[in-house]
């Protein structure tokens, strides 16, 4: 039996009003005074308990909260205050399954509440639960039909649930409801649009077109109507009137791509497939439209997309002749996407070399052109040359370009990216820094040299230069970065932390990219509201859309990796779980990558500067958490003194702002402890087969994790490879870690045995199931003898097959094998091999074999300064800071 419900007398029944009055007005002081008098005389009246947890909890003090208003429910079971109350604070606490209990809890004592079922909606949508959605939606509706959102957002919950019949029929409903809307009703109007929009999905583009003509008058956004209008035209045969509206809305807008884009498909022209005939057709209709519009660059830039042999090379030169005597920088970013083709790419290469030595200076000749013309020439063949591996070429040219302009920062920076390509990531950051340096205002620049700083593993430098635009009043310039979301900060210096062997911060930083999409994601249910009052729902469901992808970002997909890699690093050795030792340990992650190991392998001498380094932040860390512990109490103090000198502010509680919260783990030491490595490796791998399943990647890493965990971890891992090979069958480490899978199949106990049969039938698709290890190895060999990653790959497979001491010398080869003349290696292959050859094959400073590989990478490329001898490395770098100083 539930407790029985005391009913308050009247005097505390005026206060518990009161309190409901305070809660909502953001009284909170007030409002926890009132309900401790109230608990004074009834202190088990359980709607007065989930009321004070409520304000507990919009004050942060979330643990508090909860417990209160548990303890209301407990106290009683019948109030639908109490279990909206807990639902509220759930939701606040981002618990959402939680949330939807308590909402459905007081929808069953009170199923008439429109904020009830109006914020069970919004709980539903956020965790994607449809048909609860939908029924919630129709109720609110049945109960409130003449509200313009109630219909809208019934029409969205069937769209985004997938049913776009029962989405067009309310909609249609609603129009034949709402009959007497004024013209040019900016709400009404979306709702038409969207109305079409869904048409358009559907494929109804007849009644589409017959929706935006019949409302021609209504609907605000005319631009929208008329580019909807132009593509149900042309998808209804109606070509003629499709091309005379985009040929409109070129007139209007000369610059939009999608205009010409939309014009050559109304034409019948596609723009990816073109025959010749199709390529002529394109040329003739994009020459009249330059003619028309003369000033338009799109026109002359699509033109390039189509144009092939002299025409092209004719088109291209007047293309950048007229961006470079403009000074345009991004030149070589707008071009970029024709090098695909490499018969472009060299005309391009031909044009602007043609126009540099046009514009060159010559004695006793007066410039005809701005003399900027040969600057930005040169700064474009600078970007050129190191796009295509030329890096020495490309630098040649951007020190030209310095030497002609010194005070120009995009020349610096172009000059940075030139040694980051080239491997050079302690030159680089100096450039990047120089570029900086010449406009001190720019926080782009600020955060470039960050980020090249980062590269070259310097992190408190880093840190001091995104200090110089973070908020001043903030703990530190991490933490505000961290509270910007800054993506970009957060990984760069994960993978700082990684290549420096501080595992913990690494992890903390990964885990801080985690928890910033979670943020991300987080942040919609306050649109979920908003949008339907603006009625904005075009946008509204692209943005649902974008949320339900959002983890296959690239920034969080590269992270996931990582983190993977580190779990299952410290999986296979625990010793990297204390961080001295993992500062001072070589070795490397699952992948054989630098996740969990040194970057460029290590010496003896940089591990001990490493650990020295470890040490030397962990005694930073310590006295930073002690000055601000000083600082809270000293505020706090503060506080209090004034507090007490002022009551009138306990009415009000809007100027209270949330106390920073501590940073219980500022090291990252407790993330780097875990009993659990494999199953936080699970977690990001069970994100990425969900957001991420076409990337082979995913797969490899969930191979990774589940090979090695117990149970039907043989199926997983089968599964794993079936889907890495599906999407890549060649892919280099698939060789290895299919050998590693037969192995262990092979010595597998009885209850693997048992599902032999499944992995057998599973695995027929890479190869046969009585296929030996040694044929798979030797004819993947064979298959891919002159390209540098296979034959990485092949090192890695011939490891696993026949053990690391066996299997060592032939390794060995074919790593070197990869600096030889007529095998393709790319810089990234080569500073993995090297890795490989200082951790998996143990070859340590001074190792013939090491140096041998060292200066045959340096002569294929002669800036990477991994290669180079520590002693160059130390000249070079006393070079550069002389040149600085003179």
């Amino acid at each position: 039996m539930p407790p029985k419900k005391s009913a308050l007398p009247t005097k505390e029944r005026t206060l518990f009003t009161r309190l409901i009055s305070e809660y909502e007005h953001k009284k909170h002081k007030l409002g926890i005074k009132t309900a401790d008098t109230i608990l004074k005389k009834f202190p088990e009246h359980g709607e007065t308990l989930a009321m004070k947890g409520l304000i507990l909890g919009s004050l942060n003090r979330r643990d508090e909260g909860i417990e209160l208003a548990k303890k209301g429910v407990r106290h009683d079971l019948t109030s639908f205050i109490c279990w909206h109350a807990l639902g509220i604070l759930h939701r606040m606490d981002k618990n959402y399954q939680e949330a939807i209990k308590c909402y459905s809890q007081a929808l069953r004592i009170e199923g008439a509440n429109l904020n009830l079922l109006r914020e069970s909606a919004f709980m539903h949508l956020q965790l994607r639960n449809y048909p609860p959605l939908i029924d919630a939606r129709l109720t609110i509706l049945r109960m409130q039909p003449h509200l313009r959102m109630n219909w809208v957002g019934l029409a969205v919950a069937h769209h985004l649930a997938g049913s776009l019949d029962q989405a067009e029929r309310v909609l249609a409903s609603y129009e034949n409801v709402m009959r007497d809307v004024p013209d040019r009703n900016y709400e009404h109007s979306e709702v038409l649009l969207y109305h079409a929009s869904i048409l358009e999905e559907k494929r109804d583009f007849q009644r589409a077109a017959e929706l935006l003509d019949a409302n021609a008058r209504q609907i605000v956004d005319q631009r929208a109507r008329v580019e909807a209008l132009a593509r149900c035209y042309q998808h209804t045969g109606r070509k003629d009137e499709a091309e005379a509206i985009w040929r409109d809305l070129i007139a209007k807008n000369s610059e939009n791509q999608r205009y010409f884009a939309g014009l050559l498909s109304a034409r019948g022209i596609d723009i990816v497939q073109t025959s010749d005939e199709m390529r002529a057709q394109a040329l003739a209709l994009l020459a009249e439209l330059q003619q028309a519009h003369p000033k338009s660059t799109a026109a002359k830039r699509l033109s390039l997309v189509f144009a092939v042999g002299d025409d092209f090379a004719a088109q291209a030169t007047a293309y950048a002749r007229a961006a470079l005597i403009k000074g345009v920088p991004s030149l070589f970013s707008d071009l970029k996407s024709l090098y695909r083709n490499p018969a472009k790419q060299q005309a391009l290469e031909a044009a602007v070399e043609g126009l540099r030595l046009e514009w060159a200076p010559k004695a006793g000749e007066t410039e005809s052109d701005p003399p900027s013309s040969y600057l930005w020439s040169l700064y474009y063949l600078a970007q050129h040359y190191s796009f295509i591996g030329q890096a020495q070429r490309a630098l040649a040219y951007i020190d030209s370009a310095i030497a002609h302009s010194a005070t120009l920062p995009e020349l610096h920076m172009v000059r940075a990216r030139v040694l980051k390509r080239g491997g050079d990531l302690e030159a680089a950051a100096d450039a990047m820094v120089d570029a900086r340096l010449l406009d001190g205002q720019d926080r782009f620049l600020n955060s470039k040299a960050a980020k090249y700083l980062l590269r070259k593993g310097d992190v408190d430098e880093a840190v001091k230069t995104v200090g110089l635009f973070t908020k001043a009043d903030a703990p530190d310039p991490v933490f505000d970065l961290n509270e910007m979301q800054a993506l970009w900060y957060l990984s760069e210096e994960a993978d700082a932390h990684l290549r420096n062997r501080d595992l913990g911060m690494a992890l903390k930083r990964l885990h801080q990219v985690d928890r910033t999409f979670q943020e991300i994601y987080d942040d919609q249910l306050d649109f979920h509201s908003y949008c339907l009052r603006k009625m904005t729902m075009r946008s509204y469901v692209d943005t649902v859309r974008f949320e339900d992808n959002l983890r296959s970002h690239p920034a969080y997909f590269r992270s996931a990796l990582a983190a993977v890699d580190l779990y299952v690093g410290l999986h296979d050795d625990p010793s990297l779980q204390d961080p001295s030792k993992a500062a001072a340990a070589g070795g490397a992650g699952a992948n054989g990558s630098d996740a969990a190991g040194g970057a460029n392998g290590m010496t003896d001498e940089e591990r001990k500067k490493a650990a020295k380094k470890a040490k030397k932040a962990e005694m930073k860390a310590a006295e930073e958490a002690a000055r601000r512990k000083a600082a809270d109490e000293a505020a706090a103090a503060k506080k209090k003194k004034s507090g007490a000198s002022s009551d009138k502010d306990a009415k009000r509680d809007d100027d209270e702002l949330p106390a920073v919260p501590e940073d219980k783990d500022p090291r990252g030491e407790q993330l780097l402890r875990t009993a659990t490595p494999l199953v936080e490796a699970a977690r990001f791998v069970q994100t990425l087969q969900e957001r991420a399943p076409r990337r082979v990647e995913t797969w490899l890493a969930t191979f990774e994790v589940a090979i090695r965990q117990p149970g039907t971890h043989l199926l997983l891992a089968a599964r794993a490879l079936t889907h890495a090979h599906k999407l890549e069958p060649e892919h280099p480490e698939l060789v290895e870690k299919l050998i590693r899978f037969k192995q262990v199949l092979a010595s597998s106990g009885a209850q693997q045995q048992q599902h032999r049969n499944v992995i057998d039938r599973a695995l027929g698709s890479i190869v046969p199931a009585d296929k030996p290890c040694e044929a798979i190895y030797t004819e993947f060999l064979q298959r891919h003898s002159d390209q540098g990653r296979y034959l990485l790959g092949a090192a890695k497979a011939v490891v696993a097959l026949r053990g690391r001491e066996e299997g060592k010398e032939e390794a060995k080869n074919l790593v070197l094998s990869l600096v030889r003349s007529e095998v393709k290696s790319d810089l990234a292959t080569l500073l993995r091999a090297r890795t490989f050859l200082t951790t998996a094959l143990s070859l340590g400073p001074g190792a013939e074999d090491l140096e041998r590989f060292d200066a045959e990478a340096q002569h294929k490329f002669p800036l990477a300064s991994t290669f180079k001898s520590a002693v160059a490395v130390e000249e070079e770098r006393k070079r550069r800071a002389d040149a600085h100083w003179h």
